[in-house]
This record gives C-alpha cells, sequence and structure tokens, in this order.
C-alpha cells in the first residue's frame, strides 16, 4: 500500500506543467484522483482544477506529505525559497524529486532536501503541448529502477524521450530545449519571404507550417539523415540547390552554432550559480 494519497504532485502549474498533466490524463498513465498541485496565483490554481479536475494543497510541505513523486515546474529563481519550506523534514527517502527547472543540478537538489531524496532531472521541450515533445532525463544518486520507470511513463505521455548523463544535459536544453524557437523563427521569416513574392499572409503561413510538418516527419522516417534528405529534395542545378548555396554563402551553419552555445552558455551560467547556492 502505497505511503501517500497522491502518486503526483506538481510545484507549479504552467504551460509545462499543464503539457505534462494534460499528457497524462490523456495517454491513462495516471488519473485525475492520482495528482495533486501547489500554486502561489489563485487564478492559474482554479483554472487547472476546473480543467483537469485535480485537488490543490495549500502549501509545498502539504504537496510532499500528501505525494511520492514531486514534479518541480517553478522558475528557477524560485526553487531556492520552495526547497527551504521542506528543510524541517527529517527524511524525504521515499520521495521521488521530477525536476524541469533548466540549468539547476541534481547536486543543488540533493544538498538542499534533507535525507536520501531521489532526484530525477527532466528537460522537456514546447511541443509537448502537442504530445510531440523531446525529454532528456537525467538520474541522481538515489535514483531507483522503480523511479525511472515512473519518469519515463510521464513523458511518454507528451512525446518521446532520451536518458543521458547530466553532463549532457546544458546541451540538450541547447538544442531541444531552446531548439523549437530556433525553428519557429526561421519560419517566420520564411513566411514573411513568402510575403515579399506576393503571396497572402494566411497562405504563406499555411505553405510554411505544413513545409515545416512534412519535414519534420521525413526526419523522423528517415532517422534524422539530413543529408541523404537534402539529396532527395535538391536536384543539380536546381531551385533548392540554389537557395541552399545562399545559406552557405551567407555563413548560416556559423549563425547557428554561434546560437546554440550562446544557449549552453546560459544554461551552463545558471548551473554554477546554483552550484554556488548550495555551497554557501
Amino acid at each position: 500500500m502505497s505511503l501517500f494519497k497522491y502518486r503526483l504532485g506538481i510545484a507549479g502549474t504552467g504551460n509545462m506543467a499543464e503539457a505534462i498533466i494534460k499528457g497524462i490524463l490523456k495517454s491513462g498513465a495516471l488519473s485525475s484522483p492520482q495528482i495533486t498541485a501547489f500554486e502561489k496565483n489563485p487564478e492559474r490554481s482554479e483554472y487547472i482544477e476546473l480543467q483537469y479536475k485535480i485537488k490543490f494543497q495549500p502549501s509545498f510541505c502539504d504537496l510532499v506529505t500528501n505525494s511520492g513523486h514531486i514534479l518541480i515546474s517553478v522558475k528557477p529563481a524560485d526553487i531556492v525559497s520552495l526547497l527551504k519550506d521542506v528543510k524541517s523534514f527529517t527524511d524525504l527517502s521515499n520521495n521521488v524529486f521530477i525536476s524541469i527547472a533548466a540549468g539547476v543540478p541534481i547536486s543543488f537538489y540533493e544538498r538542499m532536501l534533507p535525507g536520501k531524496a531521489a532526484v530525477i532531472r527532466v528537460m522537456p521541450n514546447t511541443p509537448a503541448l502537442v504530445q510531440k515533445g523531446m525529454s532528456v532525463i537525467s538520474c541522481g544518486r538515489h535514483v531507483k529502477q522503480q523511479h525511472i520507470d515512473f519518469v519515463e511513463k510521464l513523458t511518454g505521455s507528451i512525446g518521446r524521450y532520451i536518458i543521458m548523463e547530466e553532463k549532457f544535459q546544458n546541451a540538450a536544453t541547447a538544442i531541444s530545449g531552446s531548439g523549437p524557437a530556433y525553428f519557429f523563427l526561421f519560419c517566420r521569416h520564411l513566411t514573411e519571404a513568402a510575403k515579399k513574392l506576393g503571396i497572402d499572409s494566411e497562405n504563406a503561413a499555411r505553405l510554411v507550417a505544413f513545409t515545416a510538418l512534412g519535414a519534420g516527419k521525413m526526419l523522423d522516417k528517415y532517422e534524422s539523415d539530413a543529408d541523404y534528405l537534402i539529396k532527395m529534395v535538391a536536384s543539380p542545378g536546381g531551385t533548392t540547390e540554389a537557395a541552399l548555396r545562399e545559406f552557405e554563402s551567407g555563413g548560416f551553419a556559423g549563425i547557428i552554432e554561434k546560437a546554440v552555445a550562446g544557449a549552453y552558455n546560459k544554461a551552463v551560467q545558471i548551473q554554477d550559480a546554483f552550484i554556488d547556492k548550495s555551497e554557501e
């Protein structure tokens, strides 16, 4: 028999947390009575409770006391004050803490939480909102196989996942975590280019969106063999080849590498700040 009333407690119910709730319920991984939450914004908690029939706890301590698995989905800046609330607990060895806060290392949680609490770090991305997310999972020192099984079920309900060592989390943040915005930016400029060629806004947006969707499905089908797919589209001496030549001459590869490095360095900066805090 479980020690806890709820299987999953969610601290912070923003867009990503809502995507996870929606995915869990839609997949049948958990039911509404098995989930509870804590949220400081009363309007947000009222919306989530009405929309998904989930009960809310009056404090983070109540959430931890009543929930086996704790999903921490608050902003990184709010993590310290949140965890201070449970410092008086003598033992959290029966709880599993699942963090989706970008840049916050597992070691920070392990130092801040009393006992031998199991900590799993997950980096999902925004396509989770349409159950097409990509999540990266990393495990702490006290994690057991049943904990991993639960998190795999959780992330599998919102898309796909891979398990990697935590040292790759910042790189994953720069690629899959921030990556959707890179594609959205490219699509915005492609849409603007279509409009300059005389296509109306609605049709330009539709052309770009479904081109992106189809390209993504092809990448999935052909196991991300981008070189092969480029050759499939780009006939020698054709229109695509002319466009690709412009990308290359404009330093497209270098721009991408510089952008990803910027995201990665920011993730490292956030992580280092939390390492410093945990050592104070």
